[in-house]
């Protein structure tokens, strides 16, 4: 019999009396059973339980609430590297700059660890020398986007790695060449063809002396646009090649050197100029000059021109004086001074209609003043009759 049930029968017989009154018998409390099930238990009071009253290995994760043991309840070094399953520490669960470079093991990051689609950024600095070798970069991987300005320099660059087939039409300009950096030597012959020259590009303190050499140059390459216009400087001791009719010729005047035509059937060489123009025979000075040409008068006569000192000479090739020649204004006399036979022009027709004084012809017939021809002189008011020697004697 329980202790409750037993309670209840003595209850029956005994009464309690308080004050003289008959006090109502209160039973008992009911005392819920301890099941120790999580439902039926009664609530502790708080702090009744320490670790003392925790046997080990009472707890287990199944007496655990969900999100009950939050980051305060976990000990440092309390989750070692076993503890964690594999795959467990996803990309959300790291800090920003939580990875180290020494906490990735060496060899730990290969091409497989790598997303193919994506591409990998660092920069130079990132990057120690040597560390990534020619074969570690596949065929084609690395672009000319991916490279910026300037980033290849010349000690980046080994000698004779950069081939003539890596090189693209007009993909070096001319302010990437140093001056004398591409020396002859380095160019093969016939290699720069004239569509890969820009005009005047090449300038003459770029060519060497006795650089290019006729076999370098193609016939008809150079035309007369190319070649400046003719210095004196630039001619030398020599002689033009011309052919049998051939001449050269200036603008000014219609000056021409070489072929000047036929005469008589026979070719004529020398040096002509058009009629109106002349050869300076002086160019001048203290003496003046002297010069010939054909004046372009109605009757074009030939015409000598003396500057300083009008005299004109004819002299043998002994030097002496054939003919000199003064006119009326001349610098010393007014007269003809020849040591030729002279002889005047015979007209028999008729005496000159327009004469001047002192003009001199000769009359085969004049009719008068003796048998057979005579000299006859204009005055300038009649003509008179020289007489013959036998006709005054």
């Amino acid at each position: 019999m329980s202790q409750s049930e037993l309670c209840k029968i003595m209850g029956s017989f005994l009464q309690k009396i308080f004050g003289n009154e008959v006090v109502e018998d209160i039973p008992f409390p009911e005392v819920i059973p301890h099941t120790h099930d999580g439902q039926d238990s009664p609530m502790l009071a708080p702090s009744s339980i320490d670790t003392v009253q925790i046997k080990a290995g009472a707890i287990n994760t199944l007496s655990l609430a969900d999100n009950s043991v939050s980051s305060e309840k976990i000990i440092d070094q309390a989750v070692l590297t076993e503890h964690l399953n594999a795959l467990a520490v996803t990309e959300q669960k790291l800090a920003v700059a939580a990875v180290a470079t020494d906490k990735i093991k060496n060899g730990a990051v290969n091409a497989q660890k790598l997303i193919q689609s994506e591409a990998v950024i660092t920069v130079s600095a990132q990057i120690g020398e040597a560390i990534v070798q020619s074969a570690h970069i596949g065929v084609g991987v690395i672009l000319n986007a991916h490279l910026g300005n300037a980033i290849v320099t010349t000690a980046k660059i080994q000698d004779l790695a950069v081939e003539w087939a890596k090189i693209g039409s007009l993909a070096v300009g001319n302010s990437k060449i140093m001056d004398l950096a591409v020396s002859t030597g380095k160019i093969q012959d016939l290699s720069v063809s004239a569509a890969k020259i820009q005009d005047l590009a090449v300038s003459s303190a770029k060519i060497d002396n006795l650089a290019v050499t006729e076999a370098k140059i193609a016939d008809l390459a150079v035309t007369n646009a190319k070649i400046a216009s003719l210095a004196a400087g630039k001619v030398t001791a020599g002689q033009f090649n011309l052919t049998s009719t051939g001449y050269m010729s200036c603008p000014y005047g219609g000056i021409k050197i070489g072929y000047l035509g036929q005469v008589g059937g026979v070719g004529m060489y020398g040096i002509a100029a058009n009629i109106g123009h002349g050869i300076m025979l002086n160019a001048g000075g203290s003496d003046g000059y002297s010069r010939l040409w054909i004046d372009d008068s109605a009757n074009k006569p030939l015409c000598m021109d003396f500057n300083a000192k009008d005299r004109f000479f004819i002299k043998a090739s002994s030097g002496n004086d054939v003919v000199r020649f003064y006119g009326d204004n001349a610098w010393a006399g007014g007269f003809i001074d020849m040591l030729v036979p002279f002889r005047p022009v015979v007209r028999s027709a008729s005496e000159p209609s327009d004469p001047v004084q002192g003009e001199i012809y000769y009359d085969s017939n004049p009719g008068q003043g003796g048998a057979g021809g005579r000299l006859k002189i204009w005055n300038g008011y009649s003509w008179h009759i020289v007489a013959w020697l036998d006709d005054i004697v």
